[in-house]
């Protein structure tokens, strides 16, 4: 194979979140990273006295965890009031990135239902950086797709 020539970088990525799945908030210019983790496919394995190699075998795949850092901010439709109140509330809550921007027929990864299940107040040392704070969302699965 060739070397690829069209890197992409998170440069532009548009990052939303929602309460609902259907109303989305547009949070690029708050957030600054999003990291998704977990999702390894359970295995099992064991092994017999005829042969030299374990039998394996393969399982259901684990929740993920998706976290999302952005800048601190306390408008009430800032990303931080938004998932401090799913945070409080144990209510539903979503996030979908596009990593190159959000335009027709480029992927989006949106993910399914899920819960803050991680979130961080503010803190921090004096200085000035600007204050991030990052929330975690675990969920069952990301969806690809490509946005229409």
């Amino acid at each position: 194979m060739t070397q690829l020539s069209a890197a992409i970088s998170l440069r532009d990525c548009k990052v939303e979140i929602s309460t609902n799945g259907t109303t989305w908030t547009d949070i690029s210019g708050a957030a600054s990273s999003v990291e998704v983790g977990g999702g390894d496919r359970q295995t099992g394995e064991v092994y017999t006295f005829d042969g030299d190699t374990a039998l394996i075998t393969f399982g259901k795949r684990e929740p993920l965890e998706v976290t999302v850092k952005t800048v601190y901010s306390e408008g009430t439709s800032e990303p931080f009031e938004i998932a401090r109140g799913a945070y409080e509330g144990g209510t539903a809550f979503y996030v979908r990135w596009s990593p190159r921007g959000g335009a027709t027929g480029q992927a989006r990864y949106t993910t399914s239902e899920g819960r803050v299940t991680a979130f961080g107040y503010p803190v921090g040392e004096v200085g000035g950086d600007p204050l991030l704070i990052e929330f975690t969302v675990r969920v069952a699965d990301v969806t690809r797709s490509l946005i229409s």
